[in-house]
């Protein structure tokens, strides 16, 4: 059902055995619009003239519990009627209170890289991307804050393996993704911290903590987790639970000799916003059901704050790209979350904890 915004503006839901043929007379859809778009929220914002006809239109996407809309096309009979279409996406999504809005541009088209620049749009790093990964990533990414926003600028890097999100984080968080130069190199580096960092296969938290601490000795850390209760374990047998509880036991005695600060209450969500506001940065682990429909545990980088002290957003990194969806590295870098949403998404399993790391 369509929905009347300004005048001549509708927003609608994307039919993908429609909207494809009716847009046809402004240009080639293209692959943007050819994707299986059915996991990605998708809408068509559409400008129509007095008499009904599409002058212009954007394909809006983004990932579920995201503060923010991505253009992931956007089509129109001049460059007038694409700059109108794009400014009231803009407008939109400030009526919607979101965080920024994402324009995903594929390579080729330096016209509407320039309109994006002219329209206020900030261009984000070129993504580091591993020969090891398949997939999407012949795009420029750009962004509009549309509330102040302070976060760390870096290159987006993809985990290459399923399980190595917290290796990929910490190496973010301290700038590695950027400063290791090649990507082979890159990748040894993101293995090798996995392998320190794990209890097989995943990266609990304690230990995680301490091979942060032995990798970078400098760069101050500190491990919530409220819970002595073995952790990232009710997905697996009870058989399998049992030698991984030994494993997280003996990680529990390395870190108090150590001397891992170690906090057993629960890191709540305004001490996470203070901390990045005061330029900590948190490797936070979150559950990936609301953003991306599957119930794993994962682990994100926090390094940033946007919004209004009232309704804080956190920006996040995540290594994950869900590659079968429309989303994009675009969707991944600086991804704004909504703190109360940040606050359900990250209490984790039948024990309800929280596992954080604090940097710095």
């Amino acid at each position: 059902m369509a929905r009347n915004f300004a005048p001549g503006i509708t927003l609608e839901d994307f039919d993908p055995s429609s909207h494809p043929e009716q847009l046809g007379h402004l240009a080639p859809p293209g692959e943007a619009w050819e994707r299986d778009l059915s996991a990605s929220n998708a809408q068509i914002l559409a400008m129509r003239s007095a008499e009904g006809a599409i002058d212009g239109c954007a394909l809006l996407t983004a990932r579920s519990a995201g503060a923010y809309l991505k253009i992931s096309s956007v089509l129109g009979r001049t460059t007038e009627h694409l700059g109108q279409v794009v400014q009231a996406v803009l407008d939109h999504a400030r009526q919607q209170g979101l965080a920024c809005v994402k324009w995903e541009i594929r390579l080729g088209h330096p016209d509407l890289q320039d309109l994006a620049q002219n329209l206020g749009f900030e261009r984000l790093p070129a993504p580091r991307r591993s020969a090891h990964r398949t997939g999407r990533a012949s795009a420029a990414g750009f962004v509009q804050w549309l509330a102040p926003a302070r976060y760390l600028r870096n290159p987006h890097y993809q985990q290459t393996e399923n399980f190595t999100c917290a290796a990929v984080a910490a190496l973010t968080a301290h700038q590695e993704t950027s400063r290791i130069q090649s990507l082979g190199e890159l990748r040894v580096a993101e293995l090798m911290l996995w392998r320190e960092a794990t209890n097989f296969m995943a990266c609990e938290p304690i230990e995680l903590g301490l091979a942060v601490a032995r990798r970078w000795p400098r760069s101050p850390v500190r491990v919530w987790l409220d819970t002595r209760e073995p952790v990232m374990v009710d997905y697996y047998s009870e058989a399998d639970r049992d030698w991984r509880a030994v494993l997280q036991r003996q990680s529990r005695l390395q870190a108090d000799t150590a001397g891992l600060d170690l906090r057993t209450e629960r890191l709540a969500m305004p001490q996470i916003v203070e901390a990045l506001a005061g330029g900590a940065q948190v490797l936070l682990l979150v559950s990936l059901e609301r953003m991306l429909g599957f119930d794993v545990p994962h682990w994100v980088l926090c390094h940033g704050i946007a919004g209004t002290a009232e309704r804080p957003v956190v920006v996040i990194e995540d290594s994950w790209v869900n590659d079968s969806s429309a989303e994009s590295w675009v969707d991944a870098t600086c991804l704004p979350i909504a703190a109360q949403e940040l606050d359900s998404m990250s209490v984790l399993e039948d024990g309800r904890y929280r596992a954080a790391l604090v940097l710095g």
